[in-house]
């Protein structure tokens, strides 16, 4: 635990020199970000309180201030090893307090960067603006987004651990699935395969949903019985040091319907198109385009505009890496490369009323992308 301590030190002095660099390119003096997923990358804190605001201020020189709630000193002195913590009182002006650090740090005309892409910038922009009517203002939105989607070695390795722990939850589920079990027994096998594999609590609940329900995307388990005849879906991920690995199978009570096995196989090769084509020098639109001409061909419809998008860093209530997503869609731009980790999945429907979803994290190598979950993808019956 000491060595991985030590590896995510070195990780994050690294992280803060590289946002240093894009900083001064632009003529920032100091960046504020607020999103937990950008404060825990740059500052290691990992823990549920982010439901009130916090706001980690990077400037060029010196260590990074980070704003929090007073009672969770303990917990920030602990983790956030590199950074000069000020806690908050919850009657405070916690604005006029970061408006006042910020002259500390660069003066009353500084040129500074607001995350605006988060939710919990609104309530500091507006108020610090006021107070710093010299000042500059800018975007700091993307700067370690940005960082975030390329991989090094250490965060593969997590990846990889949490990948081994969604294996062994979606596996306990398929196990525990069966006529005259509830969903709600169902969920409970998938989170002790989750904590016995060492896993922490994710961005999202496993998704576990039967019948009329699978087509709900983000809804999941309830106490209805399962019976022989029903179709089935687990989508869940693993978390190792805030680091996901999601995946999905579908499953039937007894002997799927030969229609549904026809969906899961097409699912399957539309999922093997999608890999291939997920390499670096491509397009996320390349990746969508192999795809989509699979189902096409296959007259078959998706129940999504996408084929997936990027994992790594989340935090609830989410494990797509906040905020928003970054998918591999028609119309995206975005460059494939070397170190990028991908949900990758295939959730399709046929004039029946069949449904089929598929999905693995894959990790993309030099010569293309590769399964970390490793689960048989075939349609599973139980």
């Amino acid at each position: 635990m000491e060595q991985i301590i030590n590896k995510a030190e070195v990780e994050r002095e690294r992280r803060l020199e590289r946002v240093r660099e894009t900083c001064q390119q632009r003529g920032v003096d100091v960046a504020i970000f607020t999103s937990p997923e950008n404060i825990y990358y740059l500052a290691g804190l990992d823990y549920e309180g982010y439901f009130c605001l916090h706001a980690l201020l990077v400037p060029m020189e010196g260590k990074p201030v980070l704003f929090a709630r007073r009672i969770e000193t303990p917990t920030i002195v602990r983790q956030a090893t590199n950074v000069d913590f000020v806690g908050y009182g919850d009657n405070d002006d916690v604005a006029a307090a970061i408006a006042s650090h910020l002259v500390k740090m660069a003066g009353t005309s500084a040129r500074v960067a607001f995350q605006r892409n988060s939710a919990w910038n609104v309530a500091i922009e507006t108020p610090i603006c006021a107070t710093l009517p010299d000042a500059n203002f800018v975007d700091s939105s993307g700067i370690v987004e940005e960082m975030r989607l390329v991989k090094s070695p250490f965060e593969i390795e997590q990846t990889k651990q949490a990948a081994r722990i969604s294996d062994a939850m979606v596996s306990a589920g398929i196990a525990a699935a069966g006529n005259g079990v509830a969903e709600n027994t169902v969920a409970a096998e998938v989170y002790n395969a989750m904590i016995s594999a060492g896993g922490q609590s994710p961005g999202f609940p496993p998704f576990i949903r039967s019948v009329e329900r699978i087509c709900e995307p983000h809804t999941t388990w309830t106490s209805r019985k399962l019976k022989t005849g029903d179709s089935f879906l687990l989508e869940l991920s693993g978390c190792i040091n805030r680091y996901h690995a999601p995946m999905a199978r579908t499953g039937y009570v007894g002997p799927a319907p030969a229609a549904a096995k026809k969906l899961a196989e097409i699912s399957n090769q539309a999922h093997q198109k999608a890999l291939n084509a997920l390499k670096p020098g491509a397009l996320a639109s390349d990746v969508h385009a192999a795809w989509q001409a699979h189902l096409n061909a296959s007259n078959v419809s998706a129940r999504l505009q996408h084929c997936g998008y990027t994992v790594g860093v989340s935090f609830p209530p989410t494990w797509t890496g906040g905020p928003g997503v970054n998918s591999l869609h028609g119309a995206s731009t975005v460059p494939i490369k070397q170190g990028m980790v991908f949900h990758l999945l295939t959730w399709i429907t046929d004039d029946a009323g069949n449904d089929n979803f598929l999905s693995d994290c894959v990790l993309v190598e030099e010569t293309g992308a590769v399964f970390l979950t490793t689960l048989p993808r075939n349609l599973a019956e139980v």
